[in-house]
């Protein structure tokens, strides 16, 4: 029923705009009474998409006149000048080295908090250029109602269950006990309260690491076009990005649930009388093993600094008794190790089921040929893609251009000339973009002659 409330949903928001668009064509004369509808949505952030090229393109050219200036004033200082092709070849030679002095300049740009207040203010649009699909926007709104709602139907789901329980317990004298609903509260109350933290953080996560994951396509973190699994992974199949908001909210909803699970069921074990002391030697177990490791640590650390040297021995005889004896202590101890990674994989499993825009495994792991275990963080890479193909600053500058090509063509607009003086101010303004034409002149070459 939920699904298919929200399909409805989305199908009534896709007709409506539908029936917009045609009105908008078919009834000029009620123009006014479509700009609330149309200026609201994707034009505001098409300008802002346009202003975000303009500061890029503006920071090129400043940073560009900043290192020519810096040649001009090293000259200055040792009163070498030349008009001749030697000069100009030595500026170019000047700026270039200038360059690669300031490669290295990075700029902070935060994590979490930043990444909100960016939004707030609104420069991650106008100065970053980041384009937030449709469907992360509508994925996150039921992600928003999904925390909204989860103390609700916490609080309802609660006086449903103790009310069953007690109904149970009244038919049944035999195994009537009037501490079991008391567990029942404990367990299921700190069970919603982990649900819903678990949902918050998830939520206020989830358009940060979209943020993220777009910057790192952007700067070559993420290798796209000269990466191999880029054709097959991100490239094809184009259409799973629409299961992206539907799986924001089911992978929240299922998160919050199992966590909520896992939590409520640890009180419950500890609360149970059957199961009470195995829980509770249990967690004396694991107190024993965590001042076993505070000690383990200090020692430890008293003997790295005086028996070692990087990967060298100080001391080879003491070093060598000392690593006997951390083998035996490793015997009668890893057992308890791999229940603590057991029960934090766990936790972590339950924890990724909502977060669709990260992987759990590592590079390549869970990866056999075309065959994906787990492709959601594939799917929202591909909707990052998709959408950043067409409204990333630069690419929407540049159709700006050809487009103005195809329209005036006839006009004088985009000339040889106008090409020809646009490639001489560029590599005599910013020489170092060598290096990113001389890649492809061979390969072009090559595809310009065609089949033989």
């Amino acid at each position: 029923k939920i699904a298919l409330a929200f399909a409805l949903a989305v199908s009534c928001s896709q007709i409506f705009h539908t029936v917009m668009i045609y009105m908008r064509n078919h009834r000029p004369k009620w123009k006014k009474a479509f700009q609330c509808h149309f200026l609201g949505g994707n034009v505001k952030y098409e300008a802002k998409i346009k202003q975000s090229a303009l500061f890029k393109v503006d920071n090129m050219l400043q940073n560009a006149y900043d290192v020519h200036r810096q040649v001009i004033r090293s000259k200055e200082r040792k009163g070498s000048f030349s008009d001749d092709n030697s000069g100009f070849l030595s500026n170019f030679g000047m700026a270039v080295n200038e360059y690669s002095k300031r490669d290295g300049l990075t700029t902070y740009v935060g994590g979490i908090t930043l990444v909100w207040q960016r939004m707030w203010d609104g420069s991650l649009f106008t100065e970053d250029g980041i384009w937030f699909s449709g469907r992360l926007v509508i994925g996150t709104v039921f992600q928003v109602l999904l925390v909204i709602a989860i103390p609700v139907v916490s609080r309802t789901v609660l006086s449903r269950i103790i009310k069953d329980v007690t109904k149970i317990d009244a038919t049944n004298t035999q195994t009537q006990d009037p501490e079991n609903q008391t567990r029942l509260e404990w367990a299921l109350a700190i069970g919603s309260v982990f649900s819903f933290l678990s949902a918050f953080t998830t939520t206020i996560l989830y358009i940060p690491s979209v943020v993220s994951t777009t910057m790192k396509f952007r700067r070559g973190v993420l290798p796209t076009l000269r990466s191999e699994d880029f054709l097959h992974r991100y490239r094809f199949a184009l259409d799973q990005s629409t299961l992206m908001y539907a799986g924001m909210f089911w992978g929240l909803t299922i998160s919050s649930i199992a966590i909520g699970v896992l939590f409520g069921g640890l009180i419950y074990l500890i609360l149970w009388p059957q199961t009470q002391q195995v829980a509770l030697n249990i967690i004396g177990n694991l107190l024993g093993l965590s001042v076993v490791l505070i000690a383990k640590i200090i020692i430890m650390q008293i003997i790295r600094f005086s028996h070692y040297a990087a990967f060298y021995r100080t001391k080879p005889l003491s070093a060598n008794v000392v690593n006997t004896c951390m083998e035996c202590y490793a015997i009668g101890i890893s057992l308890w190790f791999i229940m603590v990674r057991a029960i934090k994989i766990t936790i972590l499993a339950a924890l990724y089921l909502g977060r669709t825009d990260t992987p759990l495994f590592a590079s390549g792991v869970g990866i056999f040929g075309p065959l994906e275990i787990d492709n959601w963080p594939t799917v929202t890479r591909k909707e990052i893609l998709l959408h950043d193909a067409h409204r990333h600053p630069y690419l929407d500058t540049l159709g700006y251009l050809y487009m103005m090509q195809l329209r005036f063509r006839d006009g004088g607009f985009m000339k040889r000339a106008c090409s020809a003086w646009r490639l001489i101010f560029v590599q005599a303004f910013m020489p170092w973009l060598h290096k990113y034409r001389d890649v492809a002149p061979f390969n072009l070459s090559r595809s310009a002659r065609g089949p033989k």
